[in-house]
């Protein structure tokens, strides 16, 4: 009969690392004890293992070396291309009006920085 308990189960044990290392670990300890013979068919039988291991862990180190600081100097880039061309459009705005951009907490926009000079100049 079909269980969700008993499927729950079989999917805790294959999602489980723990229990992959602790048969490599075994396997480890049969291969200092034993003689050519055993240590040939124990390469033989546990070869696929140690190959999805190294791919395993080829994945981790490919990942870390190459994935991992293409995302981060591309968010690094984006960041440094975005100062540069913000200190940019200030400078040419100042450039093409003889107006400067500031940063003050009271001013909302540039509309209303430029009609609060003319208000002050036409007193």
């Amino acid at each position: 009969m079909f269980s969700f308990e008993k499927v729950r189960e079989y999917a805790m044990k294959l999602l489980k690392p723990s229990l992959y290392m602790g048969g490599l670990d075994y396997v480890i300890k049969i291969w200092k004890s034993s003689d050519a013979k055993d240590r040939g068919i124990l390469a033989l039988v546990f070869s696929p293992m140690f190959i999805c291991l190294g791919g395993f862990i080829f994945t981790i180190i490919y990942f870390v070396l190459f994935v991992l600081p293409s995302y981060l100097f591309s968010f690094l880039g984006w960041g440094i291309l975005t100062a540069l061309f913000g200190a940019g459009g200030k400078y040419c705005y100042k450039y093409f009006t003889g107006r400067e951009l500031n940063a003050d907490s009271d001013v909302i926009d540039v509309d209303y920085k430029d009609s609060s000079r003319r208000s002050s100049n036409a007193r």
